[in-house]
């Protein structure tokens, strides 16, 4: 799915600052379904961290960032989908 981008759409640092928090707590939700044998853990947090990774994809496709911003977001992006893969 894609999104528009908003022409001018410039992020405020807070909404920049949400997202890569999202970002950091999904990550956190990976790691610790990775250390738990629960099952019914695991289903909680990886939910928590799907939701996560879409929100900042949204983020990244509706808004122009900087490079170092964008490099920063895509990169948690990306680490958070390896942890997912792990996880299925």
């Amino acid at each position: 799915m894609t999104f528009p981008r908003i022409n001018g759409g410039v992020p405020s640092t807070v909404s920049v600052g949400v997202v890569t928090e999202k970002l950091a707590l999904g990550i956190k939700s990976c790691e610790v379904a990775l250390s738990s044998g629960s099952a019914r853990i695991w289903v909680q947090k990886i939910k928590n961290a799907q939701k996560a990774q879409r929100t900042a994809e949204r983020f990244v496709h509706r808004f122009r960032l900087s490079d170092p911003e964008s490099h920063r977001i895509n990169q948690q992006i990306k680490h958070l989908k390896s942890l997912l893969d792990e996880l299925r």
